[in-house]
């Protein structure tokens, strides 16, 4: 046998090796999964405005004095997400009513929101939720500290407003 084909049995050998090898060779497989839990947060700092004894004609703007209520929302779904403002009904006492275009809500975003404010200053409650905050794409997952908006609120009495204690529930909606 020359070299070349000393070579090619070489070669041919190491080959036989190598699938008998490959041959007794096994594997198997374990799928792996993981449910990461859904975060979709709302909450809001206080629960209650107080906008105290008012008079027949007086207006008060800008309440809770100060920041006003902080409303958080946390998220790590990945989608848009909006938050809306409305209330369940107009600020009544009985069968009086302050109608909603003289409640008004007003805010703002905090610095480090990325989304856009669509309210345009001093609004009218509505029983239809009104669209407040859409969130910026960073903001789609913006676990752990969330996003901070922050509302104020005023009311006019209306001058011929019977007296007595008027209430409403202002409720946040958060959508996806």
């Amino acid at each position: 046998m020359n070299s070349k084909q000393l070579w090619i049995v070489t070669l041919l050998g190491l080959f036989l090796v190598g699938m008998a090898s490959a041959a007794t060779q096994q594997q198997s497989y374990v799928q792996v999964m993981l449910s990461v839990k859904s975060t979709f947060e709302l909450s809001v700092d206080r629960n209650i405005v107080d906008f105290k004894s008012m008079n027949p004609g007086e207006v008060k703007m800008d309440m809770p004095d100060n920041e006003g209520i902080k409303v958080n929302v946390k998220s790590n779904n990945g989608r848009p997400w909006y938050l809306k403002i409305s209330d369940q009904f107009e600020l009544s006492n009985g069968e009086d009513v302050i109608p909603n275009n003289d409640f008004l809500w007003s805010g703002y975003a905090s610095k480090a929101a990325t989304g856009v404010w669509h309210g345009k200053g001093d609004d009218s409650f509505s029983l239809t939720p009104a669209l407040a905050y859409a969130a910026g794409v960073n903001e789609y997952n913006n676990i752990p500290n969330g996003t901070d908006t922050y509302f104020k609120f005023g009311v006019k009495v209306p001058v011929k407003q019977n007296s007595g204690i008027y209430r409403s529930i202002i409720a946040f909606t958060l959508t996806e």
